[in-house]
């Protein structure tokens, strides 16, 4: 998948109350404004929902990532910022991306935030819907702070 497609995916989900939040304006004018710019050549597969839940450490430490109904052939930017963002202190994103085989380039790091922004706002109204305004507000400030 590409960044406008995914960009699309996500956007046409989003209600008039997300659209008119003065944080979401200004998100989608930074995915707007960037999305020319976060293209990669570089195509793996994708998680798409690398969060906690979706982790299993078996008595025999053995980890599984589970839940691979979103999984899509697209950047690994969008796997990296979900887990650099959400889990690792920035000032580790060096060495950890190093373990990992990638260099923390500055266009590495913008493909990253701006998938971050755009996984954020499907994440506010994911809980919007489901009336959990609390987690709701949690990602509204997680994504001014982001921006």
């Amino acid at each position: 998948l590409q960044p406008e497609a995914i960009f699309q995916s996500v956007v046409v989900d989003l209600d008039e109350e997300v659209l008119s939040l003065p944080v979401v304006k200004k998100t989608l004018n930074f995915l707007l404004n960037e999305v020319a710019n976060v293209f990669s050549n570089e195509k793996v597969v994708c998680h798409g929902d690398v969060n906690h839940n979706n982790w299993l450490l078996t008595e025999d430490n053995q980890l599984y990532l589970i839940d691979w109904d979103g999984a899509m052939i697209a950047d690994p930017a969008i796997d990296l910022g979900m887990l650099l963002y959400w889990y690792i202190p920035e000032d580790n994103w060096n060495s950890w991306l190093n373990m990992y085989g990638k260099p923390l380039t500055e266009n590495l790091k913008l493909r990253m935030k701006w998938y971050v922004a755009l996984q954020t706002l499907s994440s506010i109204q994911f809980y919007k819907n489901k009336d959990g305004i609390q987690e709701m507000e949690k990602w509204i400030v997680f994504l001014d702070e982001l921006l």
